[in-house]
Protein backbone atom coordinates (compact mmCIF):
# COMPACT_ATOMS: atom_id res chain seq x y z
CA UNK A 1 0.00 0.00 0.00
CA UNK A 2 3.06 2.26 0.14
CA UNK A 3 2.92 3.55 -3.46
CA UNK A 4 -0.83 4.13 -3.14
CA UNK A 5 -0.34 6.16 0.05
CA UNK A 6 2.40 8.25 -1.60
CA UNK A 7 0.15 8.88 -4.62
CA UNK A 8 -2.70 10.06 -2.41
CA UNK A 9 -0.36 12.40 -0.53
CA UNK A 10 0.83 13.93 -3.78
CA UNK A 11 -2.65 14.43 -5.20
CA UNK A 12 -3.87 15.94 -1.92
CA UNK A 13 -1.04 18.45 -1.77
CA UNK A 14 -1.90 22.09 -1.26
CA UNK A 15 0.81 23.70 -3.39
CA UNK A 16 1.77 21.19 -6.09
CA UNK A 17 -1.82 20.25 -6.73
CA UNK A 18 -2.28 20.91 -10.42
CA UNK A 19 -4.25 18.70 -12.79
CA UNK A 20 -0.96 17.93 -14.53
CA UNK A 21 0.02 15.70 -11.60
CA UNK A 22 -2.88 13.28 -12.12
CA UNK A 23 -1.81 11.30 -15.20
CA UNK A 24 1.90 10.94 -14.24
CA UNK A 25 0.99 9.95 -10.68
CA UNK A 26 -1.51 7.28 -11.73
CA UNK A 27 0.82 5.83 -14.37
CA UNK A 28 3.72 5.80 -11.91
CA UNK A 29 1.53 4.13 -9.27
CA UNK A 30 0.54 1.34 -11.67
CA UNK A 31 4.14 0.70 -12.70
CA UNK A 32 5.33 0.62 -9.09
CA UNK A 33 2.61 -1.89 -8.18
CA UNK A 34 3.48 -4.09 -11.17
CA UNK A 35 7.14 -4.12 -10.11
CA UNK A 36 6.23 -5.54 -6.68
CA UNK A 37 7.05 -9.13 -7.64
CA UNK A 38 8.17 -10.14 -4.13
CA UNK A 39 4.67 -10.16 -2.64
CA UNK A 40 3.15 -13.41 -1.40
CA UNK A 41 0.00 -12.94 0.66
CA UNK A 42 -0.74 -9.41 -0.58
CA UNK A 43 -0.38 -10.19 -4.30
CA UNK A 44 -4.20 -10.42 -4.84
CA UNK A 45 -4.58 -7.02 -3.16
CA UNK A 46 -1.96 -5.54 -5.48
CA UNK A 47 -3.67 -7.02 -8.55
CA UNK A 48 -7.04 -5.68 -7.42
CA UNK A 49 -5.64 -2.18 -7.01
CA UNK A 50 -4.12 -2.33 -10.49
CA UNK A 51 -7.38 -3.62 -11.96
CA UNK A 52 -9.38 -0.90 -10.21
CA UNK A 53 -7.01 1.79 -11.48
CA UNK A 54 -7.33 0.54 -15.06
CA UNK A 55 -11.12 0.47 -14.79
CA UNK A 56 -11.57 3.84 -13.06
CA UNK A 57 -8.94 5.75 -15.03
CA UNK A 58 -9.21 4.07 -18.42
CA UNK A 59 -8.77 7.46 -20.11
CA UNK A 60 -5.33 7.76 -18.46
CA UNK A 61 -4.10 4.42 -19.75
CA UNK A 62 -5.73 4.86 -23.17
CA UNK A 63 -4.68 8.39 -24.05
CA UNK A 64 -6.57 8.39 -27.35
CA UNK A 65 -9.91 8.78 -25.59
CA UNK A 66 -11.59 12.18 -25.87
CA UNK A 67 -11.57 12.62 -22.10
CA UNK A 68 -7.78 12.26 -22.03
CA UNK A 69 -7.03 15.55 -23.79
CA UNK A 70 -7.13 17.82 -20.72
CA UNK A 71 -4.93 15.42 -18.74
CA UNK A 72 -2.41 15.22 -21.60
CA UNK A 73 -2.15 18.97 -22.09
CA UNK A 74 -2.06 19.78 -18.38
CA UNK A 75 0.82 17.37 -17.79
CA UNK A 76 2.85 18.30 -20.87
CA UNK A 77 2.45 22.02 -20.14
CA UNK A 78 3.72 21.39 -16.60
CA UNK A 79 7.50 22.04 -16.61
CA UNK A 80 8.04 19.18 -14.17
CA UNK A 81 6.80 16.50 -16.55
CA UNK A 82 6.61 17.63 -20.19
CA UNK A 83 6.65 14.34 -22.18
CA UNK A 84 8.65 12.28 -19.69
CA UNK A 85 5.53 10.47 -18.41
CA UNK A 86 3.98 9.59 -21.78
CA UNK A 87 4.23 5.89 -22.79
CA UNK A 88 6.23 5.33 -25.97
CA UNK A 89 3.23 4.24 -28.02
CA UNK A 90 1.47 7.55 -27.34
CA UNK A 91 4.38 10.00 -27.62
CA UNK A 92 3.73 11.02 -31.23
CA UNK A 93 -0.01 11.31 -30.61
CA UNK A 94 0.39 13.44 -27.47
CA UNK A 95 3.02 15.60 -29.12
CA UNK A 96 0.64 16.34 -32.00
CA UNK A 97 -2.18 17.24 -29.60
CA UNK A 98 0.22 19.55 -27.77
CA UNK A 99 1.27 21.30 -31.00
CA UNK A 100 -2.34 21.66 -32.18
CA UNK A 101 -3.29 23.25 -28.89
CA UNK A 102 -0.37 25.66 -29.16
CA UNK A 103 -1.80 26.94 -32.44
CA UNK A 104 -5.24 27.37 -30.86
CA UNK A 105 -3.82 29.05 -27.76
CA UNK A 106 -1.92 31.51 -29.93
CA UNK A 107 -5.19 32.97 -31.17
CA UNK A 108 -6.25 33.77 -27.62
CA UNK A 109 -5.23 37.34 -26.76
CA UNK A 110 -6.16 37.16 -23.08
CA UNK A 111 -3.67 38.42 -20.54
CA UNK A 112 -1.19 35.92 -19.15
CA UNK A 113 -0.89 35.58 -15.39
CA UNK A 114 2.36 35.74 -13.48
CA UNK A 115 4.24 32.58 -12.51
CA UNK A 116 6.97 34.12 -10.39
CA UNK A 117 5.69 32.55 -7.16
CA UNK A 118 7.91 29.98 -5.49
CA UNK A 119 6.46 26.48 -5.38
CA UNK A 120 7.80 23.99 -2.88
CA UNK A 121 9.03 20.82 -4.56
CA UNK A 122 8.55 17.53 -2.79
CA UNK A 123 11.93 15.90 -2.31
CA UNK A 124 10.36 12.54 -2.95
CA UNK A 125 8.96 13.52 -6.35
CA UNK A 126 12.11 12.63 -8.26
CA UNK A 127 12.27 9.17 -6.70
CA UNK A 128 8.55 8.48 -7.17
CA UNK A 129 8.32 9.60 -10.80
CA UNK A 130 11.67 8.02 -11.74
CA UNK A 131 9.80 4.85 -12.67
CA UNK A 132 8.20 6.70 -15.58
CA UNK A 133 11.50 7.68 -17.17
CA UNK A 134 12.76 4.13 -16.75
CA UNK A 135 9.80 2.67 -18.60
CA UNK A 136 9.20 5.47 -21.11
CA UNK A 137 12.32 5.96 -23.19
CA UNK A 138 12.82 9.58 -24.07
CA UNK A 139 12.44 10.42 -27.73
CA UNK A 140 14.91 13.01 -28.94
CA UNK A 141 13.25 16.05 -30.43
CA UNK A 142 15.29 17.59 -33.19
CA UNK A 143 14.84 21.33 -33.42
CA UNK A 144 14.83 22.18 -37.08
CA UNK A 145 14.89 25.61 -38.55
CA UNK A 146 11.28 26.55 -38.80
CA UNK A 147 9.81 29.91 -39.69
CA UNK A 148 6.78 29.16 -37.60
CA UNK A 149 7.49 30.72 -34.20
CA UNK A 150 4.72 28.70 -32.55
CA UNK A 151 6.20 25.39 -33.61
CA UNK A 152 9.69 26.54 -32.68
CA UNK A 153 8.53 27.66 -29.22
CA UNK A 154 6.80 24.34 -28.55
CA UNK A 155 9.85 22.37 -29.69
CA UNK A 156 12.21 24.44 -27.57
CA UNK A 157 9.99 24.00 -24.51
CA UNK A 158 9.93 20.21 -24.89
CA UNK A 159 13.72 20.14 -25.24
CA UNK A 160 14.57 22.32 -22.26
CA UNK A 161 15.75 20.50 -19.15
CA UNK A 162 14.62 23.27 -16.82
CA UNK A 163 11.78 22.05 -14.58
CA UNK A 164 11.28 25.31 -12.70
CA UNK A 165 8.00 27.20 -13.05
CA UNK A 166 9.83 30.36 -14.07
CA UNK A 167 10.74 28.72 -17.37
CA UNK A 168 7.15 29.33 -18.49
CA UNK A 169 7.94 33.04 -18.68
CA UNK A 170 10.15 32.25 -21.67
CA UNK A 171 7.31 30.45 -23.48
CA UNK A 172 4.19 32.66 -23.54
CA UNK A 173 2.06 30.17 -25.46
CA UNK A 174 2.91 27.29 -23.12
CA UNK A 175 2.26 29.60 -20.19
CA UNK A 176 -1.26 30.28 -21.45
CA UNK A 177 -1.83 26.56 -21.87
CA UNK A 178 -0.63 25.89 -18.33
CA UNK A 179 -3.14 28.33 -16.85
CA UNK A 180 -5.91 27.02 -19.08
CA UNK A 181 -5.58 23.34 -18.20
CA UNK A 182 -3.77 23.12 -14.87
CA UNK A 183 -6.70 23.68 -12.58
CA UNK A 184 -6.22 23.20 -8.87
CA UNK A 185 -7.25 19.82 -7.50
CA UNK A 186 -9.73 20.13 -4.61
CA UNK A 187 -8.53 19.02 -1.20
CA UNK A 188 -10.52 18.68 2.02
CA UNK A 189 -7.50 19.27 4.30
CA UNK A 190 -7.67 23.12 4.19
CA UNK A 191 -11.43 22.98 4.84
CA UNK A 192 -10.91 20.81 7.91
CA UNK A 193 -8.31 23.23 9.24
CA UNK A 194 -10.69 26.10 8.61
CA UNK A 195 -13.43 24.46 10.70
CA UNK A 196 -10.89 23.64 13.40
CA UNK A 197 -9.77 27.28 13.54
CA UNK A 198 -13.38 28.42 13.64
CA UNK A 199 -14.10 26.40 16.77
CA UNK A 200 -11.12 28.02 18.47
CA UNK A 201 -12.44 31.50 17.68
CA UNK A 202 -16.12 30.95 18.49
CA UNK A 203 -15.60 30.08 22.15
CA UNK A 204 -18.31 30.27 24.85
CA UNK A 205 -16.91 33.60 25.99
CA UNK A 206 -17.10 35.03 22.44
CA UNK A 207 -20.49 33.69 21.39
CA UNK A 208 -21.83 37.16 20.58
CA UNK A 209 -19.53 37.80 17.64
CA UNK A 210 -21.39 38.93 14.55
CA UNK A 211 -20.78 37.27 11.19
CA UNK A 212 -18.46 39.94 9.80
CA UNK A 213 -16.25 40.07 12.88
CA UNK A 214 -16.04 36.28 13.02
CA UNK A 215 -15.06 36.14 9.35
CA UNK A 216 -12.33 38.76 9.78
CA UNK A 217 -10.91 36.98 12.85
CA UNK A 218 -10.92 33.66 11.01
CA UNK A 219 -9.15 35.15 7.98
CA UNK A 220 -6.53 36.79 10.19
CA UNK A 221 -5.89 33.51 12.01
CA UNK A 222 -5.57 31.52 8.79
CA UNK A 223 -3.18 34.05 7.29
CA UNK A 224 -1.09 33.94 10.43
CA UNK A 225 -0.93 30.12 10.29
CA UNK A 226 0.04 30.17 6.62
CA UNK A 227 2.81 32.73 7.20
CA UNK A 228 4.24 30.56 10.00
CA UNK A 229 4.39 27.54 7.69
CA UNK A 230 6.72 29.22 5.21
Amino acid sequence: MGPLAISLDKLQGERSCHLGFVAPTILALRLLLIQMDNLVHCRPLCFNIISSLEKRFDYIFDLKKIKSKSFILSAISHPKFKQSWVPNRYKSYCKQIFFDECYLINTDKDAVLNTDENVDSDSSDQEFFQVLSENCLDVDIDIQSNHNCINAQAMEYLNTKNKDFNVLNSFPIIKKMFFKYNTTLPSFAPVERLFSSGSQIMTPRRNRLNDKTFEMLLCCRCQNLNSNNF
